[in-house]
């Protein structure tokens, strides 16, 4: 089975149920979700199959819940 024919069953039947998408924008949400868990992004570059950390650090480092202001705080003085 080529990996085409899953993605236009998914849109075929997200179409007919109403919401649209596609699983590209499932395996968006799903990293998304991971980020704003905690989950560290190293862990999301595997999940997500990304072959480069770069491309995961791009779309989603700025959703960590810490962001810059807790990196920050966590600086001993």
């Amino acid at each position: 089975m080529h990996k085409d024919t899953v993605s236009d069953w998914f849109a075929s039947d997200a179409k007919r149920a109403g919401i649209g998408g596609s699983l590209h924008r499932l395996r968006h949400t799903f990293c998304t979700h991971m980020v704003m868990a905690g989950v560290p992004l190293r862990r999301v570059q595997i999940l997500a199959g990304h072959a480069d950390y770069a491309t995961t650090e791009k779309y989603y480092a700025h959703l960590t819940p810490e962001g810059d202001d807790g990196a920050v705080a966590k600086l001993r003085y």
